[in-house]
């Protein structure tokens, strides 16, 4: 239940400029979702997202909600899918 609670509230448009969302990484940081629109997909529906880890370095990507997976597309070219069950909603 609390899966497709969190997938629900993933998947509807943020209403609220400052929602955020996030999850722990394999590096000892995180993984933030943000609801501020992509600047580099404007018009697309993205969202911005970071990462980080111990060591502090951060790294940005754009994300939407895809067949029931967090998708990400970073800067780098890098592609990765997140079960949107290890994201918690930090600030609405």
């Amino acid at each position: 239940m609390k899966k497709i609670l969190l997938i629900l509230l993933l998947a509807s448009s943020f209403a609220a400029h400052a929602q955020v969302w996030e999850g722990n990484n394999t590096a000892g940081g995180k993984i933030v979702l943000t609801s501020r629109d992509c600047p580099e997909y404007p018009n697309k529906g993205l969202r911005s997202g970071y990462s980080y880890g111990k060591g502090g370095k951060t790294y940005s990507f754009c994300w939407a909600f895809f067949d029931n997976r967090v998708k990400a597309l970073y800067k780098n070219g890098d592609e990765y899918s997140y079960d949107p069950a290890i994201f918690t909603q930090v600030s609405k």
